[in-house]
């Protein structure tokens, strides 16, 4: 078995790749961990986003939607 075969997605990871993997912006991940849609948990002294938190949040957004272009 290759290490390739055995990828194991994180349970937590810090807050810059929660903002990385997300595209949330730092100050908007903070407003929605504040207002409790997305869960974090502190080891020492370090910030863990719960990626199954960030993975459901992301996932109850609404769908975007799109005009189409005018006709030229």
């Amino acid at each position: 078995m290759t290490t390739e075969s055995l990828h194991i997605d994180p349970l937590a990871v810090p807050i810059p790749e929660a903002v990385r993997l997300s595209g949330i912006s730092r100050s908007e991940l903070y407003r929605r961990l504040a207002a409790g849609h997305v869960r974090a948990v502190k080891s020492g002294a370090r910030t863990l986003i719960l990626m199954d938190s960030l993975r459901a949040h992301l996932a109850s957004l609404p769908a975007a939607t799109f005009r189409s272009p005018k006709a030229a």
